[in-house]
């Protein structure tokens, strides 16, 4: 093993090339060094990890260490169905011959597991919540999935290297998203895809409620804000207990409201105030579920059109699905 050797990073500020300094446990340029921490690369600096975004989700999955495994069937099979993947051979067929993917925002890698099980790719799993990709990297036994800890808006990689770019309910938590779409899209190769998603915009009083909660528990704790949800995460599961529907007779559009049949837990949560529950899921992680929604302080929600836009220039759009909970799309570079 030499003393220094190559990699595929490169400084986040100057895209000049790193090297790895085997000795030092660093990666390295003229102007630049980072730190390689239990074996993954860093590139958060101390200010950034002050966003109170980024503290949240941190917070968030140094309590909830079993996130990924719990929840992985659901939302394995919800990201197949969003993104025009009826089935996962679909998947690892856009898949074929590609070498490098971004999961950006990994969270514990549920995603970057599932995208190395269907290609020959090296999956690169980054994320700020250095609590987050502690835990994955004792878990995930994927050798090609290699965990980074950087922020997508200050990717370390050089422009058009990834094949797909995956960046699934992250990047509304961003604080400017289109901007960070963009540099995302310079990351990735003419012809690559990306599958990205965002919140949709809710009905009147749900938006109304959905502000007024972030207000006034964002500057909270995440163990007082867990609290704070606690009676609304009951609520729902009584609701779902109910096991009863609702008709609207008519569209509501002052108000946002579309008429027909629906659950009435489901009509209070999309319409009223988000109060989910899930019985796949257990108590904890129905609760932080609602926690995730509430405490973080970004937190931006789009209409169809609005997110259409931005692959209104320089993309093909491939999938696009509109779902009461957000959007998602898959699109190529062009």
């Amino acid at each position: 093993m030499t003393e220094s050797s190559t990699t595929p990073f490169v400084c986040p500020d100057t895209l000049e090339p790193l090297r790895l300094n085997i000795a030092a446990d660093r990666l390295e340029a003229s102007h630049a060094s980072y730190p390689i921490r239990d074996g993954i690369p860093s590139f958060v600096s101390a200010t950034l990890l002050e966003d109170q975004t980024i503290r949240s989700f941190a917070q968030k999955w140094s309590k909830h260490k079993y996130y990924r495994s719990h929840t992985a069937e659901f939302y394995t099979n919800w990201y197949l169905q969003r993104y025009g993947f009826h089935e996962a051979d679909q998947l690892r067929t856009m898949l074929t011959g590609a070498k490098f993917i971004l999961d950006a925002g990994t969270g514990m890698g549920r995603d970057a597991v599932n995208l190395a099980s269907h290609s020959n790719a090296t999956v690169f799993a980054l994320d700020t919540a250095w609590e987050a990709l502690s835990v994955a990297r004792r878990e995930v036994d994927e050798e090609r999935v290699r965990f980074v800890h950087a922020d997508i808006n200050h990717l370390p990689f050089p422009s058009e290297f990834f094949d797909m770019i995956n960046c699934d309910q992250v990047i509304h938590h961003t604080p400017r998203p289109q901007e960070t779409f963009k540099h995302l899209g310079s990351k990735l190769k003419r012809g690559g895809r990306i599958c990205c998603y965002v919140y949709r915009k809710k009905a009147v009083i749900r938006e109304f409620v959905d502000d007024y909660m972030r207000d006034r528990i964002s500057g909270l704790a995440f163990e007082e804000a867990e609290s704070v949800c606690d009676g609304i995460t009951k609520l729902g599961r009584s609701l779902s207990k109910l096991n009863a529907t609702v008709e609207i007779e008519q569209d509501i559009p002052i108000l946002g409201i579309k008429k027909g049949k629906m659950d009435v837990q489901r009509f209070i949560h999309w319409n009223i105030m988000k109060c989910f529950w899930n019985d796949e899921f257990d108590y904890f992680t129905n609760n932080v579920v609602n926690v995730d929604w509430y405490h973080p302080a970004h937190c931006h929600r789009y209409v169809p059109d609005e997110f259409r836009a931005w692959f209104s220039e320089g993309w093909e759009i491939e999938a696009f699905d509109v779902r009461e909970a957000g959007i998602s799309c898959r699109a190529r570079k062009l």
